[in-house]
């Protein structure tokens, strides 16, 4: 059994078994597009919060920086359309499976 830092939405807390390891969350992360704007792009993350190597839209190729960067993001978008609204250590089984909160 691991130990883990998992993003929930509200709705999610209500049934937390559904909730798996790899699930796939957004994050929106806004940057300077060098040339005097800011333009922003949706990373994929997983619930755990590590970045995978994909946009929103299925391009791959994360740079290494925006990667870090959705890392560090807080609030996800959720598969449900909700944002995130705690962030809960979990026990989960080696596959990623939710077994119990710990906090």
């Amino acid at each position: 059994m691991r130990k883990e830092r998992w993003a929930f939405s509200e709705s999610e807390l209500a049934d937390p078994s559904k909730c798996k390891g790899y699930d796939e969350l957004v994050a929106y992360i806004d940057f300077d597009d060098g040339f005097g704007g800011t333009e922003g792009v949706l990373v994929v993350v997983h619930r755990d919060g590590r970045s995978s190597n994909r946009y929103a839209d299925g391009t791959a190729g994360i740079r290494e920086g925006l990667a870090v960067q959705a890392e560090l993001t807080e609030s996800l978008l959720h598969p449900n359309g909700e944002d995130t609204e705690v962030w809960k250590d979990v026990e989960t089984d080696k596959t990623g499976n939710f077994i119990q909160f710990l906090d």
